[in-house]
C-alpha cells in the first residue's frame, strides 16, 4: 500500500523554479516543524546556534564545555518527530565535532534522495538489541540510542569538522510503520548515493587490530611477493593466529544481521572500521577468500550450515557485482539462504532488505501480515521462473538451473521446517525459520567468485545428488477457494515410512544388496555426523534405510519430485475433486540406495510419475 504524503509538501523534486522547492530543503529548516512561521522569511544571520567548528586549544576550556554538554543532555527534554519523511526526501545526521568521551550532538536536516546535493555517508552497524540505554543530542532534544551505535559515532565523529551521514536509528522514525515502509522503498537510493558506507563491527581487541594490519599489507605486498614480504606477513601474525583472528572477526553480530546485505551489496565504496582500525570492503574479502579454515571431522554451523559466514560473503560479492552493472538479483536461491540464515528485529526486514535491488515486487508494508507476504513471494518467483522468459534470460539462466531455483524454494520449505505460528502452505518457506542442519540438496562451501555478474556461484552449491533428473514436468500453482494456494506438480512416490528411530534401524536380509550401496557410490552416508545431526533414521516398507527431519512417522510417503536433487517426505492428505492426491510437504531426506539418490529410478521407467498437489 502506497505511504501517504505530506499534503503540505510536494512528492516530486523534478523542478527548477526556486520558489517551488520543498520546504524542508531551505536554508535553517530542520526536522522540528513545518508549522512554525519563523520559517517564512529565515536569513542566515539570524541563526545563533553556536559554531563547533576549530578545536579550543584551551583545557580548562574544554572541560567547561564538556560539563555543559553533560549537563544539557542529562536536563534535555526527550527528542519527537514533528514531520514526516515522505515523498523523495530523507532525513540525514550532522555529527558534530567531538573528540573522547564528550557528548555526541547532531543536527537532523533533509536531503532528496534523487537529486542530493551533499556529500554523505551512510553507517552499517549492528543493533544487537532494542533497548536504548545510552544517548546523544539531536537538535537539543535528548535522543536515546543503542549503545553500539554511540560507540560507532563515537569511534567516527570527527575531531574539527561535521560528518554528514545517514543512520537508520536516528533518520528514521522507527515508531511510525509507515514512514518506515516508505524509507525502506527508497533505500536503495540513499546507499548508492552516497559517496561510501562504513562499517561498523564493533570495538577492537588485539587479533582484529593485528588482522587489520596484515590486510593492509598483505594488499601492498601481493603485486610483487617476495620472500621478505612473506616474511614480515609472518612477523605480524602466524598462520594459526590469522586462521583464529578471522573465524573471530567472523563470529561478530555484524555478519548475522540481515540488513548489512543491501547496505554493503549498495555501496559504491565500503570502509569497514573495528575500533580505530580501517581496511576496504575489498581487502576484506581478499583476505577471507585466501584463508581456508581447518576441516572438521564433526558437526559445525559455521562450515556446514547455509549462509555461514563465509558462504554469506560469496552471495554478497557476487550481488555486489551485479549492482555496480546496474543489474538486479535474480536468484531466489541466494535470498533464502541469506534471509533464513539472517536475523533482523522485524520479521519483515528478512524480505524488505532486499527490495529494490531484486526482481521483488513487493511494496514494502510493516502492517502486512508475514504469512501473506511469504506466499506472494513463492507466488511470484514460482511465475517468473516458470513463464517469464526475461527472468531466465536476465542471468542467462538454462532449463536446469531454472530447475534448480523451483526446486530450493521447496528444500527450503515443509512443514518441518516452519513456525508453529504461521498458517503457510507447506510448499511456501518461512522466511524467518532459521537452517540448523547441513542440507542434502546443495552445499555449503563459500565459493568466492569475484568480478562475476552471473550466477556461478549458484551452480557451483549444487549437490551430487540427481535423484530426479534435469526434466522438470508440471508444476504450477493452484489458486483455490478461501484464499488456498496448492503446488501442483510431477513425483514419483517409490516407498513409504515403516519405521523411525533415532539410531539407525537394521535392514532387513532381503534388502541388504540394495539398501547398503559402497561408500563411494553416495556422497552421503547414514553415519556421517554431519548430516545426521538434528534427522531421525528410518526404515522404509521395501526394506531402505534413510534419515529425515525430526518429525516425521511411519506411513509418510517418500516422494523423487522430477528436477529435484534429493528425494522429499510427504504426508497423505486425502484427494481433491478430481481424484488427485493431496500432501503435505514434510522435508527433503536420503535414502541409503544409488538407485534413487543417483537418478536410476528415474532413468529406468519415468513414466511412473504422476501427478500430486501439496498443500
Amino acid at each position: 500500500m502506497p505511504v501517504n504524503s505530506s499534503p503540505r509538501l510536494r512528492d516530486s523534486l523534478e523542478y527548477e523554479e526556486p520558489e517551488a522547492t520543498d520546504a524542508r530543503f531551505t536554508l535553517g529548516f530542520r526536522s522540528l516543524t513545518i508549522d512554525s512561521a519563523e520559517y517564512d522569511h529565515h536569513e542566515p544571520q539570524d541563526d545563533h546556534r553556536p559554531f563547533a567548528g576549530s578545536p579550543d586549544p584551551s583545557a580548562s576550556r574544554r572541560k567547561r564545555r564538556q560539563r555543559r554538554s553533560d549537563l544539557a543532555l542529562n536536563h534535555a527534554v526527550p527528542f519527537q518527530y514533528r514531520t514526516v519523511a515522505d515523498g523523495d526526501v530523507f532525513r540525514l545526521a550532522v555529527i558534530l565535532p567531538g573528540t573522547g568521551g564528550a557528548p555526541i550532538e547532531c543536527q537532523l536536516i533533509w536531503e532528496s534522495s534523487s537529486k542530493p546535493k551533499r556529500d554523505y555517508v551512510c553507517l552499517s552497524y549492528c543493533w544487537e538489541t532494542t533497548v536504548r540505554d545510552a544517548a546523544i543530542l539531536c537538535d537539543g532534544y535528548r535522543f536515546p540510542v543503542t549503545k553500539n551505535l554511540y560507540r560507532a559515532l563515537q569511534s567516527l565523529r570527527k575531531p574539527t569538522a561535521n560528518l554528514l551521514i545517514w543512520i537508520d536509528q536516528v533518520c528514521i522514525n522507527q515508531d511510525d510503520l509507515r514512514e518506515r515502509s516508505h524509507q525502506v522503498s527508497i533505500m536503495k537510493h540513499i546507499f548508492s548515493n552516497a559517496k561510501e558506507v562504513n562499517i561498523w563491527l564493533g570495538e577492537e581487541d588485539d587479533r582484529s587490530k593485528k588482522l587489520c594490519e596484515y590486510a593492509k599489507k598483505m594488499r601492498r605486498g601481493e603485486d610483487r611477493p617476495s620472500s621478505t614480504w612473506k616474511n614480515s606477513l609472518s612477523r605480524i601474525m602466524g598462520q594459526r593466529q590469522l586462521d583464529d583472528a578471522i573465524q573471530s572477526l567472523l563470529q561478530r553480530p555484524w555478519f548475522q544481521r540481515v540488513w548489512v546485505i543491501p547496505e554493503v551489496a549498495l555501496a559504491r565504496f565500503t570502509v569497514v572500521a573495528c575500533g580505530s582500525s580501517r581496511i576496504s570492503w575489498d581487502n576484506l574479502v581478499r583476505l577471507i577468500r585466501d584463508t581456508q579454515l581447518p576441516r572438521t571431522k564433526g558437526f559445525d554451523k559455521q562450515t556446514h550450515l547455509l549462509g555461514n559466514p563465509r558462504q554469506r560473503i560469496a552471495i554478497l560479492t557476487q550481488m555486489i557485482a551485479s549492482q555496480r552493472k546496474g543489474l538486479l538479483h535474480t536468484d531466489i536461491t541466494q535470498l533464502l539462504i541469506l534471509a533464513k540464515s539472517s536475523q533482523a528485529t522485524d520479521s519483515h526486514d528478512k524480505v524488505y532488505a532486499f527490495y529494490g535491488m531484486t526482481l521483488l515486487t513487493t511494496v514494502p508494508d510493516y502492517t502486512r501480515p508475514e504469512e501473506r507476504l511469504f506466499v506472494d513471494i513463492a507466488h511470484h518467483y514460482v511465475n517468473s521462473i516458470m513463464y517469464d522468459d526475461y527472468y531466465s534470460r536476465f542471468h542467462g539462466l538454462s532449463e536446469q538451473r531454472r530447475s534448480q531455483q523451483l526446486m530450493s524454494i521447496l528444500y527450503s520449505a515443509g512443514r518441518l521446517h516452519q513456525h508453529p505460528h504461521y498458517t503457510l502452505p507447506s510448499w511456501v518457506p518461512d522466511w524467518t525459520y532459521a537452517w540448523y542442519q547441513a542440507p542434502l540438496w546443495c552445499k555449503t562451501e563459500s565459493n568466492i567468485v569475484t568480478g562475476t555478474i552471473r550466477d556461478v556461484w549458484s551452480a557451483g552449491i549444487r549437490c551430487d545428488h540427481r535423484a530426479g533428473g534435469d526434466k522438470l514436468e508440471t508444476f504450477e500453482i493452484i489458486d483455490g477457494t478461501h484464499g488456498q494456494h496448492r503446488l501442483h506438480l510431477s513425483a514419483v512416490l517409490f516407498d513409504a515410512v515403516a519405521e523411525v528411530s533415532e539410531t539407525t534401524p537394521a535392514s532387513t536380509p532381503a534388502a541388504a544388496d540394495k539398501s547398503a550401496p559402497s561408500p563411494s557410490s553416495l556422497s552421503v552416508t547414514l553415519d556421517s555426523p554431519t548430516f545426521n545431526y538434528g534427522r531421525d533414521f528410518f526404515r522404509t516398507s521395501n526394506g531402505s534405510l534413510g534419515m529425515a527431519t525430526h518429525g516425521i512417522q511411519a506411513g509418510d510417503v517418500l516422494a523423487i519430485l522430477l528436477g529435484g536433487d534429493v528425494p522429499a517426505v510427504l504426508r497423505p492428505a486425502g484427494t481433491n475433486d478430481d481424484g488427485v492426491g493431496l500432501y503435505e510437504l514434510l522435508c527433503e531426506c536420503f535414502v541409503q540406495s544409488a538407485e534413487v539418490m543417483n537418478g536410476e529410478l528415474i532413468r529406468t521407467d519415468w513414466t511412473l510419475a504422476k501427478d500430486v498437489v501439496l498443500i
